[in-house]
């Protein structure tokens, strides 16, 4: 998408609150020229409000799916439900790669889980690639300016829930930072990781 466009539609100054609501219109437009039998549906949850497509409504053959998410960092985020995390669904991927529970917004930001989880390359969601190391840092610095706008858009080329890639941003006073990751990859073609020690995902 063309971020830089969407913000051009907006009234100065920025805001999380005129942004947000433009984003998730230009993803609604977007995927539902990719994928014209959804469902497309918008709630709030905790704080961030999602655009979820509930195929399974309209028997579109596809999963639901989350397609994307945005809020306002908080400044106080509550403790992380680490048992509901590990008992949350997580299919097995057709790729071999392994893969967490990710957040479309980080547990830092006041994500939570349900349709804020999707299936997520570790190396991606943990900082142990290349990729992965700028993933994090945009939302450790998200989480570390409360009342900015973050949000996550995530981007599919098949039928399933697992996204090819995602998109994250913040706005940084009146510009809006995005970066687009990997998160699929051919087998044997997966990024560098680090052993299995590693720091886990914050």
């Amino acid at each position: 998408m063309d971020y830089a466009a969407l913000v051009r539609q907006v009234d100065t100054p920025l805001a999380a609150t005129k942004v947000g609501p433009v984003l998730l219109d230009a993803m609604a437009e977007r995927y539902g020229r990719q994928h014209p039998v959804c469902s497309l549906v918008q709630f709030v949850q905790s704080g961030a409000t999602y655009l979820f497509d509930l195929a399974s409504a309209v028997d579109a053959g596809q999963d639901d799916r989350t397609i994307g998410a945005w809020t306002v960092t908080p400044s106080v985020v509550g403790k992380r439900d680490v048992a509901y995390q590990r008992g949350f669904p997580l299919p097995s991927d057709p790729d071999g790669a392994l893969v967490d529970r990710g957040h479309s917004i980080p547990h830092l930001s006041g994500g939570e889980f349900g349709p804020n989880i999707f299936r997520q390359h570790w190396a991606l969601n943990r900082g142990w690639s290349d990729q992965g190391k700028r993933y994090r840092a945009l939302e450790r610095e998200a989480a570390a300016a409360p009342g900015v706008l973050y949000f996550g858009h995530l981007l599919y080329e098949d039928d399933t829930a697992y996204p090819m890639e995602i998109e994250i941003g913040l706005l940084r006073g009146e510009v809006l930072h995005v970066e687009r990751f990997r998160n699929r990859f051919p087998p044997h073609a997966s990024p560098p990781t680090e052993p299995p020690h590693a720091p886990a995902a914050g």
